[in-house]
């Protein structure tokens, strides 16, 4: 059932920041709900924190309420953990937030900033050793390495299989509003297994399993049509079947 909304108190509430270029910009592009949802938590949260320049970390991201309950899904025994992530990784991948890693090399946390010029720099700067890390990151009272990341498949794509260009960088975020990041590694290590070190087949490796199914996957995930359709549906606002409906998001 939904619950009708009462109105905003403009007057009385707390504000936040979002630059105009993401309406512009940004949210056109946007196609996956989870991408949506996790971009405008991180300005809420990095508002909340003192700024857009505020660094946010994958932990309060990950238990953020109001970011759980958006991307719950109803009779769905999966929390909303892997889509959030799978959000961040697309926001990351499109440019929206920057991700880097704080802490020493036997353990470390992933941080998010919005990406703006100024934490551009930063993060930059950081990694070098030039300027000191905010307090936040710090652990034990240690000054933690800070090491600019990327999502994990745009790591293992490059890894694995060639150059991140631009254009591959584009068909990577595509396919992760299709695919769960999973399937994407996954089909990165079919690739590899095979020697077939192309997009174009693990393209192909994607097709194929949303097509057929996994046989390889335990018996509630091997239907990999109904992930693929479920975010084509939200996508094109298509009428979802009785399984699609089930799995729906929360209103």
């Amino acid at each position: 059932m939904i619950r009708k909304f009462g109105g905003f108190v403009v007057a009385a509430e707390p504000s936040v920041s979002v630059p105009d270029s993401f309406f512009t910009d940004v949210l056109p592009q946007i196609s996956e709900f989870s991408e949506l949802h996790v971009t405008l938590a991180a300005f809420r949260l990095a508002t909340l924190s003192g700024g857009i320049e505020a660094p946010i970390s994958q932990a309060a991201m990950l238990r953020d309420p109001p970011l759980r309950e958006s991307l719950r899904t109803t009779g769905s025994p999966r929390e909303p953990d892997l889509r959030i992530q799978t959000g961040l990784d697309l926001a990351v991948g499109r440019g929206t937030l920057l991700q880097f890693s704080a802490g020493t090399t036997a353990s470390s946390l992933i941080w998010y900033y919005v990406n703006t010029p100024v934490n551009q720099a930063l993060v930059s700067a950081m990694s070098r050793g030039a300027v000191a890390p905010p307090v936040i990151l710090w652990r034990d009272d240690q000054m933690p390495q800070i090491t600019a990341d990327k999502p994990n498949v745009f790591r293992l794509y490059e890894q694995n299989i060639g150059l991140l260009t631009p254009l591959i960088a584009d068909r990577l975020v595509t396919a992760l509003e299709t695919y769960s990041a999973q399937w994407i590694e996954d089909a990165i290590g079919e690739a590899v297994t095979y020697n077939r070190r192309s997009w174009r087949y693990i393209e192909r490796i994607l097709t194929q399993w949303a097509a057929n199914g996994r046989s390889d996957l335990p018996e509630e995930h091997k239907d990999g049509s109904h992930e693929t359709y479920r975010r084509r549906a939200e996508r094109h606002a298509i009428a979802p079947g009785p399984a699609e409906r089930r799995g729906s998001h929360k209103t």
